[in-house]
């Protein structure tokens, strides 16, 4: 005999008769909802079912962890991607030659903070000038160009008919 099992089926059915059960059937379903109709192989089922709650549980919360995480970065790059969508469709500013040229001799007059810097600053004003030479070449009189290679006049100018 287990006594374990027969005092807690005692306690089971003394707490049904205080409340008003006194049928067989009665005391039957209250011993079933104590779960002490049980083989010992469902109980040992049942326990180790029970014993998994808990590591089920630590499961759970790690994945809805990762799960937010996942969201929060999904969030970050959606929005980070709005951004970079909107730069690319707002127009390009544009520069004149002579915006272009007052800049340049803002930043070639501007003096030099930093003296470790003064190299990497000499070589950009080096690379500013030339494309400054380049600049005012490209904005030269069009007509400044060389000949065409053959000697023939080019097909867009004014007045020329084919």
């Amino acid at each position: 005999m287990n006594t374990r099992l027969v005092r807690a089926a005692e306690q089971v059915l003394h707490a049904a008769m205080q409340q008003g059960r006194v049928t067989a059937a009665d005391l039957a379903c209250a011993l079933e909802s104590a779960q002490l109709l049980q083989s010992p192989e469902t109980a040992a089922e049942l326990n180790r079912l029970r014993a998994r709650v808990p590591e089920l549980e630590a499961e759970r919360h790690s994945t809805n962890e990762a799960l937010s995480d996942a969201a929060e970065q999904l969030r970050a790059d959606r929005d980070r991607i709005a951004e970079l969508e909107a730069e690319r469709s707002r127009p390009a500013p544009v520069i004149t030659a002579a915006a272009g040229l007052e800049r340049l001799r803002a930043a070639l007059a501007a003096p030099v903070e930093d003296p470790a810097h003064a190299e990497d600053v000499g070589a950009q004003v080096q690379r500013l000038r030339a494309l400054l030479r380049g600049q005012r070449t490209a904005v030269g009189d069009p007509h400044d160009s060389p000949p065409h290679p053959e000697g023939r006049l080019g097909d867009d100018l004014p007045g020329e008919e084919r």
